[in-house]
């Protein structure tokens, strides 16, 4: 979408787009806006022309001075009660108003808004990318998005273009991420995500990166990640990418860590025919940590972070991984696979011990890693795991209440830990059928993390939506990336 901006109202033919509050002489600039709509702005809201309901799009169609304008409103209901996951919802229904109407431009007074005005220009920027996404799909008649050709004017004293611009690049990252995830499972190989990754970030700022191959994989013993993908003939790779700013010199990164699970079919523990489609979306933890990545780095925001994304295709073969076997781990660890389909837990290991050579203050990881989580909390709520004591999150929660991603922390305790150390053959077993797999899950990874301070985020019912909603389309969501940038941005990483 294509931003303009000016300090004072200006006419044009573009639609005219105001907020209007409950108690519309809230408004910065009501006279004015009163005297645009011919001094009815009372009556037009008595007779419920324009609504103030809160998240509500109106329009009318009225003269304004000699033209007439198509006038849009936001209702903002009590205006006092606005937050930031409010103000976001709401320009997401705007912006998609916009595209289901093919409406391309429009005028927004944003002195009408009696909100803070960065904060508004930020979910201006971001709801403009992400509740229009449209994935370029590979159909023959696809026409070109309406966010290409989509025009705004915001008009207001404050300026907030570089506002807009951060949210745009937060948007941007998580397009990203919806892009890897969205691209059918024949395209986006292991082998080729990480060429695009590393096609992404060549010559980014700041950025120094490594791929490594199956050969590099097996010969330094990644053996976790080398069992799940050894099935495919698309071969795993391991990919890092590090953001060092100068600014951030002397401290210690924080790492992310995907998930990248490009098919998963279950291997011999083979998923039921209505359980494998959608199985595209199973790397979407991968994809995710891209995303943060390109966030954090066209931000250039003060950090250093490694980013760490293991890839592989988990398939069926003569040389699949079976119920029964033994791998040892990079770690040296040893695990008895007791379920092929749980494999997600397998790749993170090996790969949340790689993240741990780099010394980090804090190691996160992403996954769509069990059915159980979307049992215990639905799909609007994002299961989220740590190592350390109860208040470590709190930070954490704080920032999720800003960006309007619901969390909830899940427990690891003792029970987890001897289940997961329950095999009579080798260090730890990989599955146990009983209640509580989220949980297990997640302790499995903790074993992993060499001592490091973790937080471990289960996605598997938020990485994708069923419907679209404000913020985009059915799909791929990029869940977190929004969370986490801005939680590196508050520099408060429990170093």
């Amino acid at each position: 979408m294509k931003f303009d901006y000016r300090e004072s109202y200006g006419a044009t033919r573009a639609p005219l787009i105001i907020g209007l509050p409950d108690n519309f002489r809230q408004m910065d600039n009501f006279e004015e806006v009163d005297t645009l709509l011919n001094g009815m702005t009372e009556k037009i809201v008595e007779q419920k022309v324009l609504s103030p309901e809160a998240g509500k799009i109106t329009t009318t169609g009225m003269m304004i001075q000699t033209e007439y304008r198509k006038v849009i409103a936001l209702g903002l209901g009590k205006a006092d009660s606005l937050d930031q996951p409010a103000v976001q919802e709401l320009f997401g229904k705007l912006f998609q108003y916009l595209q289901d109407t093919d409406t391309g431009q429009g005028q927004l007074l944003l002195d009408t808004i009696p909100y803070d005005k960065t904060l508004l220009a930020e979910a201006i920027g971001l709801m403009s990318v992400v509740s229009i996404y449209e994935f370029e799909s590979y159909r023959a008649d696809r026409a070109g998005s309406f966010s290409d050709r989509a025009e705004l004017l915001i008009t207001g004293v404050v300026d907030v273009k570089g506002a807009v611009e951060r949210g745009e690049a937060l948007g941007r990252g998580i397009a990203m991420a919806r892009s890897f995830s969205e691209t059918p499972p024949n395209i986006m190989t292991p082998e080729h995500m990480a060429e695009k990754v590393a096609e992404i970030f060549r010559d980014r700022k700041y950025v120094s990166g490594r791929v490594k191959d199956e050969g590099t994989l097996a010969g330094e013993g990644y053996g976790l990640i080398t069992a799940v993908g050894k099935a495919s003939k698309a071969a795993p790779r391991l990919v890092t990418i590090e953001y060092k700013h100068p600014s951030a010199e002397s401290r210690k990164p924080v790492a992310l860590v995907g998930k990248g699970i490009t098919y998963d079919t279950g291997g011999y523990s083979i998923k039921s025919k209505t359980g494998m489609p959608e199985m595209k979306y199973d790397m979407s933890g991968a994809a995710n940590v891209v995303g943060m990545m390109h966030a954090i780095s066209a931000l250039e925001l003060p950090v250093h972070v490694v980013g760490v994304i293991a890839l592989a295709e988990n398939m069926i073969d003569g040389n699949g991984m079976r119920p029964d076997d033994v791998y040892t781990s990079y770690s040296g660890t040893t695990v008895e696979v007791k379920n092929t389909d749980a494999e997600g837990r397998l790749v993170l290991a090996d790969a949340v011990f790689h993240a741990s050579q780099y010394s980090p203050g804090l190691i996160m990881d992403f996954a769509t890693l069990t059915g159980a989580v979307v049992a215990a909390l639905g799909t609007e709520r994002t299961g989220i795991f740590t190592n350390k004591k109860p208040g470590f999150l709190e930070p954490f929660f704080e920032i999720a209440k800003t960006t309007g991603e619901e969390v909830w922390q899940l427990p690891i305790t003792e029970i987890e830990e001897k289940n997961v150390k329950s095999s009579a053959i080798a260090d730890l077993t990989n599955h146990v059928e009983q209640p509580g797999r989220a949980s297990f899950a997640a302790c499995f990874i903790k074993q992993f993390t060499n001592g490091t301070p973790w937080i471990h985020f289960d996605i598997a019912g938020t990485g994708t939506v069923s419907k679209r909603t404000p913020y985009g389309p059915k799909g791929a969501t990029g869940v977190m990336i929004h969370s986490i940038v801005k939680y590196l941005e508050t520099g408060d990483m429990h170093e």
